[in-house]
């Protein structure tokens, strides 16, 4: 019966609307109160969510004089039903591109846009996420650990190198703490850049990512690999104008 109910829940119905449609399909047609009482329900509530299914056509009901018995409809309804809303759906996902639209239109107009919006993730799969976003960008600015990043996410490298084939206008600058991993992924791409920094910086545990509008700080600790991710223009900016004033001091 669990598995009937989940389901049904799946289906959109409410818990109560599947028990209630799986009660009446033991009793065959019936009244709302010998229905209630076999439920061991409210009539109130059974009655509310009778004329929820009545609407979902999973429900019928007929008169006899002046007295209402309901039936549950055959099981072969809720096929009928799954192709009603599958057709709603496609409809709804015709009209998305436009409604996409609109509704980014209004988000872009909001106040909101001018606060700083701050997301943590925690986990390696979720924090890896922030790296797979930030390959979607044109540009990527970053001090990283490359040596201690590959121990945490090892064999990616092709994700990264793939971003750059797909992309033609995707360019990656690294502020890398100088290894000999560093030194090799350096070679990797004519449209990766790379510069050195000794390891006696301290720049061991965590990662720096500029990419679009957000600022992702990634702390790099096998037990507790986690991301703080900024979205702001202008937090962001600053930090691209600080990494190229690092890069212009760096020696190659």
């Amino acid at each position: 019966m669990k598995k009937i109910t989940n389901y049904l829940v799946d289906l959109g119905l409410t818990e109560v609307e599947a028990n209630i449609y799986q009660g009446l399909l033991q009793t065959g047609p019936t009244t709302v109160k010998v229905l209630s009482e076999h439920m061991h329900m409210k009539r109130i509530t059974t009655h509310f969510n009778v004329e929820s299914l009545i609407e979902k056509g999973l429900i019928v009901q007929t008169m006899h004089g002046a007295r209402r018995k309901i039936k549950a409809e055959n099981p072969n309804t809720i096929k009928e039903l799954i192709k009603r809303q599958l057709s709603e759906a496609n409809s709804l996902m015709k009209s998305f591109p436009d409604m996409h639209s609109q509704l980014i239109e209004i988000m872009n107009k909001g106040n909101h846009q001018k606060q700083v919006e701050v997301s943590y993730y925690e986990g390696k799969n979720s924090v890896f996420n922030v790296y797979k976003q930030s390959m979607q960008a044109d540009e990527v600015f970053s001090f990283v650990n490359l040596e201690k990043f590959y121990s945490i996410f090892p064999n990616t490298d092709k994700l990264f190198w793939d971003a750059l084939i797909k992309n033609p206008k995707r360019k990656a600058w690294d502020i890398a703490v100088k290894s000999n991993i560093a030194e090799k992924i350096s070679k990797g791409h004519p449209r990766y850049f790379c510069k050195f920094i000794p390891p006696s910086l301290e720049f061991s545990g965590f990662d720096l990512i500029q990419f679009q509008n957000y600022l992702a700080i990634v702390q790099l600790e096998n037990q507790n690999v986690s991301a703080t991710v900024i979205k702001s223009p202008t937090i962001a900016l600053s930090f691209k104008a600080l990494h190229k004033s690092m890069w212009g001091l760096i020696k190659v």
